[in-house]
């Protein structure tokens, strides 16, 4: 994460003021400012978004609010964010089959942007509380591409850091019949590697836990709730392919009471899988 940059809030024109009461909260805990973005269709609409926005943000404390027209709004929102630590961003996160994970404008921007994205799924809808941040991971260099920043972000807010990774009942019988090893022991092994080598970068010693269950996601949320972000990559196809695959992230987002803090790995990355 980028040091004393204010967290960038995109709002829309519906004034969903989730994401800048998540995003104010979480400054406050950064000491950084808040600039909210608005993109507006046509010229005519500026004057009056500014005029709701302005109403609306009164007792929020925001550093800038900027309404523009642009035709291609997550190209807006990713230019913008050049100059801001993260971005903080509300998401329907429909689970209905797309060519994407978010099937909004937020997949665009995670595609677009060098920042983490904060997403503000339809269950999270505050307070903003962030005791733990869990970082999922699968063995993959796409999933731990997301592991500096959480580490980081948990620094800097005070918070826990818990690497987890997943693993399925059939998995392990799958390990332990080609390998001849415990799978459990294996990936509890692979974890608390990550956690010993971020010890030093981190106030709070860095814990991990190993997960069990069919659903990925539904076993990632059941960890994390109620009182933690979920850090994770997004868009992996490498490693073991169990994380990241389909719609995890998808259903994570869309479940989660808290927001979700995701990161796309670069294309060179990806390919490299």
């Amino acid at each position: 994460m980028a040091e004393r940059l204010p967290i960038l809030v995109p709002v829309d024109e519906e004034l969903d003021l989730r994401a800048v009461k998540c995003a104010t909260q979480l400054a406050e805990r950064l000491g950084v400012g808040v600039r909210v973005l608005s993109i507006a269709r046509h010229a005519d609409f500026v004057s009056g978004r500014q005029t709701a926005l302005q109403r609306v943000l009164g007792d929020f404390g925001i550093d800038e609010v900027r309404v523009f027209v642009h035709d291609d709004p997550a190209a807006a929102i990713a230019e913008s964010s050049a100059s801001a630590s993260l971005v903080c961003m509300t998401t329907a996160a429909t689970l209905v089959p797309h060519g994407g994970h978010f099937g909004s404008i937020a997949e665009q921007v995670v595609r677009q942007v060098e920042v983490p994205v904060m997403l503000v799924g339809p269950k999270a809808a505050g307070p903003f509380q962030a005791h733990r941040v869990v970082v999922p991971v699968d063995g993959s260099e796409a999933a731990e591409y997301m592991v500096a920043d959480a580490a980081a972000f948990a620094d800097a807010i005070g918070a826990e850091v818990w690497f987890v990774t997943v693993e399925s009942r059939s998995q392990e019988h799958m390990v332990a019949a080609v390998a001849g090893r415990d799978a459990a022991a294996l990936e509890s092994g692979y974890v608390m590697h990550l956690a010993r080598r971020l010890g030093k970068e981190v106030s709070r010693t860095p814990q991990f836990e190993v997960l069990h269950g069919g659903n990925v996601a539904e076993a990632i949320l059941e960890f994390a709730e109620p009182d933690a972000v979920i850090a994770m990559s997004t868009h992996g196809r490498t490693g073991l392919r169990r994380i990241f695959a389909g719609s995890v992230t998808t259903h994570v987002v869309a479940g989660s009471s808290q927001p979700t803090l995701v990161m796309r790995p670069p294309d060179s990355i990806l390919a490299a899988g």
